[in-house]
């Protein structure tokens, strides 16, 4: 009977990491990316709306009045955003066999199953970065015979994703 390995982090963005233990390679997503989306929006306007406020009340023009509602504004969001941090921290910090794996390659089989998909050879499948539109980040996407299988939407507040479209290619090469 085969013993289990300890899983071996071969490499880390944040959002998502590519472990393998010998026989299977994982691509896991710890699905931080709308959150981090989140933080940083409630973290820009908990700047601009605290901001205002404390000029409205130190200048007192239009009003101190409304320049105190502001900085109440800006300081619920500033909780919001201390929330949504902590949550991203903590999703990091969760085992990885609690996430979800986005891919996975067997190396024994010689297979790449991804999720919601169908099995393909492990030589007939390639990683690459593909532009995103409405998006500074690329996606890391399986080049399949079936077509191009979306694994991970990069985010330049997640990590983005690194050179993971490397490591998995020569994980398949290299098989």
């Amino acid at each position: 009977m085969d013993t289990p390995t300890e899983n071996r982090v071969l490499i880390d963005t944040g959002g998502l990491v590519v472990t393998d233990d010998g026989r299977r390679v994982l691509v896991i997503d710890r699905g931080t990316g709308g959150l981090t989306v989140l933080a940083f929006v409630l973290g820009v306007l908990t700047v601009v709306v605290a901001g205002f406020g404390l000029v409205a009340l130190i200048a007192g023009t239009p009003s101190r009045a409304l320049g105190g509602v502001f900085v109440a504004v800006g300081a619920a969001l500033a909780v919001a955003t201390f929330l949504a941090v902590r949550r991203i921290r903590r999703y990091r910090s969760r085992p990885l066999h609690e996430c979800r794996p986005a891919a996975v390659l067997d190396r024994k089989l010689e297979l790449f199953s991804y999720r919601g998909g169908a099995l393909v050879q492990l030589d007939q499948v390639r990683f690459a970065r593909k532009f995103q539109v409405g998006s500074s980040s690329p996606k890391l996407v399986a080049l399949t015979p079936g077509g191009t299988q979306v694994l991970k939407r990069g985010n330049p507040f997640d990590g983005g994703l690194g050179n993971i479209d490397e490591v998995l290619n020569a994980v398949v090469r290299d098989q």
